[in-house]
């Protein structure tokens, strides 16, 4: 555990100007034990790491599971015929039925939500569509919103503006953002408009892989997005999760395989990052805090005696180079799962987020220069690096500074 205590946080000067009262308020965000609470149902949430899945796929892997989870955000358009299945059968946790309108229209000022047409002349309405996840036993309803296209501020404004007149304190405004909005051009701008409305959100980045190796200054721009944009959790993530959570985010999710650890942009289609098809599963490496294809580990660690194993509960000494076939997705997930699982209580151990956020810096280090290990260990130089986006959460500040505006005023 890290030495830093509240006491060792420097305590910033009264605010004279807008960047003081930024800093201000983040010194008091890195007082808190945990991430502040919304009001009403999506309180529940806080603090809390959510399994995104799909239970028509992962129904072996998440069954046996159940007791283990803080909750999980069901995906699919089957998902809230998946949430009374599981009311049903009394499960008591955190559901939620996650829309996707994302993954079929862009957003548009006049359609910032994607409505299912309907049997009359007319389509549902967004309120019917929230009150029919209520009735389907959810926690909390989120939004069935298109997807936001970089910089089009307008379908982003009106979205906005509709969620602030619903009724009910269990909505979350579901943003699912191009990762070009955290670029600097755009960042200003997506923060100004979120922290305006009340109403909690739930931000889903969309790009292909890892979308935050995109641009540089993405992991430093989530970070301000979640500590200044009022509630905001942040979806079907990779370990992410832990990054915001540490920095903010009252929620999270990670999701259970690769296509759910983030979104598709709207036009694309999920692309493979080899030439070949390749249905091995994306599989946890633990020291390496990185997810890497089966078939790749499988390259890697053929040659390796003993072979490296794994002891979670899932694998009870399976082999890391085991994961090869489509068949082994469910034990890959399963794995995935027992990995982080740990991490989340580790990471509740922390006093305060700015310990916590010391916490994931110094882990995410270890995993950087663990690379070096393992490929001294196979005997292959170079075989293993640490991705960007981990090397970002190792060498930023643990505890960032908001600095004055870089960009020409793009604030609404």
């Amino acid at each position: 555990m890290t030495n830093t205590s509240p006491a060792n946080l420097p305590a910033p000067r009264p605010p004279t100007d807008e960047a003081q009262a930024r800093a201000a308020a983040l010194h008091a965000l890195g007082l808190r034990p945990a991430p502040a609470a919304p009001p009403g149902p999506v309180g529940a949430l806080t603090d809390r790491v959510l399994v995104h899945a799909n239970l028509d796929t992962d129904r072996s892997t998440l069954m046996p599971l159940l007791a283990d989870v803080d909750g999980l955000v069901l995906s699919g358009k089957k998902a809230c015929k998946a949430v009374r299945e599981l009311r049903r059968g009394r499960y008591q946790g955190l559901l939620l039925a996650d829309p996707e309108g994302y993954a079929s229209a862009a957003a548009t000022a006049e359609e910032p939500f994607v409505l299912p047409a309907g049997d009359g002349l007319f389509g549902a309405s967004l309120s019917e569509v929230l009150q029919g996840q209520r009735d389907a036993g959810v926690t909390a309803v989120m939004t069935p919103t298109a997807y936001f296209r970089a910089g089009e501020i307008g379908p982003l404004k009106a979205a906005a503006e509709i969620v602030a007149a619903l009724d009910g304190d269990d909505v979350l405004f579901s943003v699912p953002i191009d990762v070009a909005w955290l670029s600097n051009e755009h960042i200003d701008s997506l923060v100004a408009v979120l922290k305006r409305l009340a109403v909690p959100k739930v931000v889903l980045l969309g790009g292909q892989f890892d979308p935050l190796k995109r641009y540089k200054p993405a992991v430093a721009n989530l970070r301000r997005l979640v500590a200044e944009a009022g509630h905001v959790a942040v979806f079907r993530t990779d370990l992410t999760a832990f990054d915001v959570l540490s920095h903010g985010a009252f929620a999270a999710s990670i999701g259970t395989g690769g296509s759910l650890r983030h979104v598709v942009p709207i036009g694309q289609f999920a692309r493979s990052s080899g030439k070949k098809p390749d249905y091995s599963p994306s599989v946890l490496h633990p020291e390496l805090m990185s997810f890497h294809k089966g078939s790749l580990l499988a390259e890697r660690f053929g040659n390796t005696q003993p072979p490296q194993t794994c002891p979670c509960p899932a694998c009870g000494g399976r082999g890391l180079d085991s994961f090869t076939d489509k068949a082994d997705r469910g034990a890959a997930h399963a794995h995935g799962f027992h990995i982080w699982t740990p991490w989340i209580a580790e990471m509740h151990q922390c006093r305060v987020l700015a310990e916590r956020a010391q916490w994931w810096k110094r882990r995410c280090a270890d995993a950087v220069a663990h690379c070096d290990i393992v490929n001294a260990l196979i005997e292959q130089e170079g075989a293993f690096n640490a991705p960007n986006t981990l090397k970002a959460w190792s060498e930023l500040p643990a505890w960032w500074a908001p600095a004055p505006s870089t960009s020409r005023s793009h604030t609404p």
